[in-house]
């Protein structure tokens, strides 16, 4: 049994690392490649920082050395990637943006910087806005879509793993009448929902929103599939 990985690197990497060590077999293809944007590095006004991706921070850790604020994470693994580059004051979330935000109410932390992409999957600041919390947003980096002609090419693949919706709604374009050989794994409903009315095999969402889940839940369906 094969999977099509196209989660961006870094993380990439570590989902197959994940897989190989359950004995899954898998193709890394990446439909997005992470650019850093130009942006400024000035903090100043602003009491706390958010990060919604892995991505967002490296993208950060490039353009700035602060490390003193504290920072609210969307998830377990952008928290991991934060203390990873020095951040200490680290506040996370159950790996949803909408839990970010009803996480940011809840703390009130004062006025929040979202470091992310240039076209978010979701608008922090729509869903502050309720909670009376201020959110700015600055973009940091953006995704550019690549063609995976590896796995298109690929004859013997039985899954595909897409970890964010972005991601999705390319390889539902790309991969067209493909997937209705292929079993879609999906990091969430977001995820899934450009499936939803294509010739997929099947869809499958992981019962929460990291990779840890997703690969559990690859590793599962596979072994019953086989």
């Amino acid at each position: 049994m094969k999977v099509w990985i196209t989660r961006t690197q870094p993380g990439a990497a570590r989902t197959a690392a994940r897989l190989s060590a359950a004995g899954i077999e898998n193709l890394i293809d990446p439909v997005l490649r992470v650019r850093p944007l130009a942006a400024t590095t000035d903090l100043s006004g602003f009491d706390a920082l958010a990060f919604t991706s892995p991505n967002a921070v490296d993208a950060f850790a490039v353009l700035s050395a602060e490390r003193s604020h504290r920072v609210y994470a969307v998830g377990e693994a952008t928290a991991a990637a934060l203390s990873s580059i020095g951040f200490r004051l680290i506040e996370t979330a159950d790996g949803e943006i909408q839990a970010l935000a009803r996480l940011l109410g809840d703390h009130r932390p004062g006025r929040v910087l979202h470091l992310g992409p240039k076209i978010p999957a979701a608008d922090l600041v729509l869903l502050t806005a309720p909670l009376e919390v201020e959110v700015v947003v600055r973009p940091i980096y953006e995704t550019v879509p690549l063609r995976p002609e590896t796995a298109l090419r690929t004859e013997h693949l039985d899954a595909v793993m897409v970890h964010s919706a972005r991601a999705g709604a390319i390889v539902a374009e790309q991969a067209g009448e493909r997937l209705r050989d292929l079993i879609v794994l999906a990091l969430s409903e977001a995820c899934a929902a450009p499936f939803a009315d294509g010739p997929a095999k099947s869809v499958r969402v992981a019962p929460f929103p990291d990779d840890a889940s997703l690969v559990r839940l690859t590793v599962d369906t596979l072994s019953k599939a086989h």
